[in-house]
């Protein structure tokens, strides 16, 4: 097994406290998740190798300042993706990977490591596939349960009549990564598990109300769903993640409980039927599948915006940090961009990584909360030139490192004047105030223009139906900023 130290890098000139560049592991590196542990330190797992036919797993342990120390375990077996990581009451790591993964992340084995404090390898469990599984699916997720015992869920493969399926499959270990016990059950019908054609596994969440797991997954009819199991992994009840019949969350994931059973979600959000309109959205839904509030949060005109696969990271009501990749064409050349929300599901800030140093393509994997009120941005990056390497990269953030709403790559200037948009709820008119309008652009909750106004700060909103919209100003000088403003009737 290698083991380095190394010190953290000079930060850019983009404002970031510090940044952390992985090119040193070798042509083919990713940092795929993360969590801080009890002395406030950042444990990374990822993968590094030559390329991505031949690489092993790593882990990096860091500092709020950007110190670092890395472990390669190189002695094991190649080819091995971790995909979470937990600490255990004894200061202990339980960590899952995947065996030779496809494109889609997919493997046909699974192993899980326990590691002591220093990060060495204190013991490996290779999970075969069992009897009646064809190979486990991606979507693999730990959760740290109150009794000590670690849940881990995945879906596996089957072959039945209609052919192959996933179906959720659950495993409970101890501290000592022994198995005490699993599931992996076919549904009948009529049983709402039945219609579970695909399962990929996006957060497992404790219940507040009762012993048992809230699970968000690609689940019922193979949409993004929110369902619950007992601490024996039975399943109790569940529903689909669809705020209204013309939004629909494709992909969801939740790091902060409203209430005992209202959970906040974030993730992506598209149109029904506009595949190249993704957008980012929240919502707060509580486990009896009512939604109190939903709204989109993060678009931009002409662009699809993806949510990070660990897209949440809760630090506290005005604080929550989300992670995003943003496309010209949903699937094409893409960018990574970390965001900054509040409960009320307003997004304050933002920071695009466009340069030279974040490469022609980039993709946002994780976002982690800091206890100093900041948060870590893992990306990767690839360069045209060089089209068969990744590149790591960690990012530590302030607050105030994200540029404030309105923006887009460049920062506001220090002397621009905020506009001002009043009556606040409006029935007829809304004025702009403080600037000489050049345009304004009216954009409603899907992200779609319903409005042009030029030279003008007098917008007219009688006719406009009851709701939220957000208003895009752009004033003589160029500068555009943005406000939100409800019509009431």
């Amino acid at each position: 097994m290698m083991v380095c130290c190394l010190m953290v890098l000079a930060a850019t000139s983009y404002g970031q406290q510090w940044e952390i560049d992985c090119d040193y592991l070798g042509n083919y590196s990713f940092l795929w998740t993360g969590i801080i542990n009890d002395q406030g330190e950042a444990v990374i797992m990822g993968e590094c190798g030559s390329d991505n036919n031949h690489f092993f797993p790593m882990v990096m342990r860091v500092t709020e300042d950007g110190e670092y120390d890395y472990r390669v375990f190189d002695t094991i077996e190649s080819n091995v993706r971790p995909t979470q990581i937990v600490q255990l009451a004894n200061g202990t790591y339980f960590a899952s990977a995947v065996v030779q993964p496809d494109e889609l992340g997919v493997g046909e084995n699974v192993v899980f490591l326990l590691l002591d404090s220093d990060l060495n390898i204190l013991n490996i469990k290779n999970y075969e596939e069992p009897e009646m599984v064809l190979g486990f699916s991606k979507g693999r997720q730990l959760m740290l349960d109150d009794d000590g015992t670690v849940v881990f869920s995945c879906g596996y493969r089957y072959q039945d009549t209609y052919g192959q399926r996933t179906k959720p499959c659950f495993y409970r270990f101890d501290m000592n990564a022994d198995t005490l016990s699993c599931r992996f059950v076919t549904a009948e019908q009529p049983h709402p598990e039945a219609t579970m054609y695909g399962y990929d596994c996006y957060k497992l969440l404790q219940n507040p109300n009762n012993d048992g797991i809230v699970v968000i997954c690609a689940g019922l009819n193979n949409k993004n769903s929110l369902l619950m199991y007992d601490h024996d992994f039975n399943y109790e009840d569940g529903f689909i993640l669809s705020p209204a019949f013309r939004e629909s969350f494709v992909y969801s994931y939740s790091d902060h409980w409203l209430s005992d059973n209202r959970l906040l979600l974030m993730g992506d959000m598209k149109p029904n039927g506009e595949y190249t309109k993704w957008s980012i959205g929240m919502a707060e839904v509580g486990l009896d599948g009512t939604f109190d509030r939903w709204d989109r949060v993060y678009y931009k005109q002409d662009t699809a915006i993806e949510a990070s696969k660990q897209c949440m990271a809760y630090v506290n009501d005005s604080t929550i940090y989300g992670g995003a990749c943003f496309y010209k064409d949903l699937g094409g050349e893409c960018h990574a961009s970390a965001c900054l929300y509040d409960t009320d599901m307003e997004m304050l800030g933002r920071k695009e990584f466009v340069g030279p140093e974040y490469g022609d393509n980039s993709a946002c994997l994780f976002v982690l909360p800091l206890l100093d009120g900041g948060c870590l941005v893992s990306i990767s990056r690839s360069y045209h030139n060089n089209s068969g390497y990744r590149y790591g990269k960690l990012i530590k953030m302030r607050r105030e490192d994200f540029n404030p709403i309105p923006c887009s790559v460049e920062e506001l200037p220090q002397e621009a004047v905020k506009a001002l948009a009043y009556p606040n709820p409006a029935r007829e008119k809304v004025t702009i105030d403080g600037i000489e309008v050049a345009e304004v652009q009216v954009y409603n909750a899907l992200g779609q223009v319903v409005k042009t106004v030029r030279n003008s700060n007098e917008i007219n909103v009688s006719n406009l139906t009851e709701g939220v919209y957000l208003l895009r100003i752009r004033d003589a000088n160029g500068v555009s900023q943005t406000e939100r403003i409800t019509v009431i009737r």
